[in-house]
């Protein structure tokens, strides 16, 4: 029995080729195996009328198909053979009127083998790039007008074969699913591809978003020439040809031009956010804030460094550790810096250094010793609270020799006992400190 899909294609290509007619007959084989089609609509989420009907959740991804070969004005494409993706662990669901590869492949009836069950089903892969570019490949049936004029206006160039490059907002598409109503993808005309460079592993989003694993690229093994080309990459202007360097961007710049077939290069400084994990270049970023002088010496700032690190770049960056902790540990040292504040909550906070200096790395004052200075600034003050009360209570001196009025030294001593007092019932009965001595902010330098 001949094998189908797959298994008939290795059989029929390990078979002895004896002559061109032979080869030309292996080709036609392997073209039997797949077709092109173009999606006319897919079940991506429960709200599909169909939803229930083809498998409910695991049924997501299929797609309604009309061969390439055989395009027919229809109204109703479920009426249409349906198709499931080959790869499930690979997401990558076409849009309405993008074109796929199908495979005729051994399906859910691969048990129930006999004369009256068809054993295969279709299976298809990622779109076409019929433009190439990563925001949609949608490529309408001109046999079927659609339901917008400007839309059909539109694509008039395009089976003149002219690229579609729409610069305004006025023809954008629908690429949803015809049967239920406005969809969540709409078109841009402001997503721009990644421009590619010689050796490069690049995967992009339909939004902005991609990844690139790239390496060093200096100008002379681009141009042969010392002079650096206009699409330079701005990595490659330390290290060694091949470094590698993997870049995870979320979102282009937000002025990004409508001449969205233009590519563009990441940029980390404009780009909404970027993950860089380089090996020895030297990425431009300026910090928010790059006043390291709490340091000493000052580490170099993130632009000038150029050796291995992994750089985060965003609006905001949260680390949270919702079950155990966060551990940040360095070689040589760590930074906090901060255009406003730098604020640090906690029910304990524990510092345990050989030396802490508060006020900058050149700060030597010493600070007081809380504990032990309480404990004998009480004794002080009760000494000087005993002198105190000696002093109000004296009689018999020689007022004359002295020039000190009998009245004004006590006085003197009542109101001296009356601050030792004061300052008694200020300390802890027991030697602890339970509340700043003086105030809530210390400076010592």
């Amino acid at each position: 029995m001949n094998k189908a899909g797959f298994g008939g294609l290795n059989q029929n290509f390990n078979s002895k080729i004896q002559n061109q007619e032979d080869i030309f007959g292996q080709l036609d084989t392997l073209n039997a195996q797949f077709i092109t089609a173009r999606v006319t609509d897919i079940i991506i989420s429960n709200t599909h009328p169909l939803f229930n009907e083809y498998g409910g959740w695991n049924g997501l991804g299929t797609i309604f198909f009309e061969p390439m070969n055989n395009l027919v004005s229809k109204s109703n494409t479920t009426s249409n053979p349906t198709a499931t993706p080959l790869l499930p662990y690979l997401k990558n669901y076409p849009l309405i009127n993008e074109i796929v590869v199908l495979f005729n492949l051994p399906g859910k009836n691969i048990s129930k083998v006999n004369n009256s069950t068809n054993i295969l089903q279709y299976y298809y892969l990622n779109s076409i790039g019929v433009w190439n570019h990563p925001h949609h490949n949608a490529y309408p049936n001109l046999i079927n007008p659609g339901d917008d004029a400007s839309q059909d206006i539109d694509y008039k160039q395009i089976e003149n074969g002219i690229v579609r490059r729409v610069t305004d907002f006025s023809t954008d598409i629908n690429l949803n699913s015809p049967l239920t109503g406005k969809g969540s993808f709409i078109e841009k005309t402001n997503i721009h591809p990644l421009l590619p460079f010689a050796g490069d592993n690049i995967y992009e989003g339909r939004w902005g978003n991609s990844i690139r694993f790239g390496s060093t690229v200096p100008p002379t093994s681009i141009s042969g020439s010392s002079n650096t080309p206009d699409y330079q990459n701005n990595w490659s202007f330390v290290g060694q040809n091949g470094d590698p360097i993997t870049i995870i961007r979320n979102g282009q710049p937000k002025d990004s031009s409508n001449a969205g077939w233009l590519p563009l290069i990441e940029n980390i400084s404009t780009d909404l956010s970027s993950i860089y994990m380089t090996s020895y270049q030297q990425v431009p970023l300026r910090a928010a804030n790059e006043n390291f002088s709490a340091l000493s010496p000052e580490p170099l700032l993130p632009r000038e460094y150029f050796n291995p690190q992994i750089i985060l770049n965003s609006g905001r960056l949260i680390f949270n550790a919702s079950t155990d902790s966060i551990i940040a540990s360095a070689q040589d040292s760590i930074s906090l810096s901060s255009n406003k504040q730098i604020g640090i909550t906690s029910e304990n906070i524990n510092i345990s250094a050989d030396s802490i200096k508060l006020g900058g790395p050149t700060a030597n004052d010493p600070a007081l010793l809380g504990g032990a200075f309480i404990n004998q600034f009480k004794i002080l003050v009760e000494q000087i609270q005993v002198l105190a009360f000696a002093c109000s209570g004296l009689e018999g001196y020689d007022s004359e020799s002295t020039n000190i009025e009998s009245s004004g030294i006590d006085a003197a001593g009542q109101a001296l006992d009356e601050t030792c007092k004061n300052i008694l019932d200020l300390l802890p009965n027991d030697n602890k400190i339970t509340s700043p001595l003086l105030s809530n902010t210390i400076r010592l330098k």
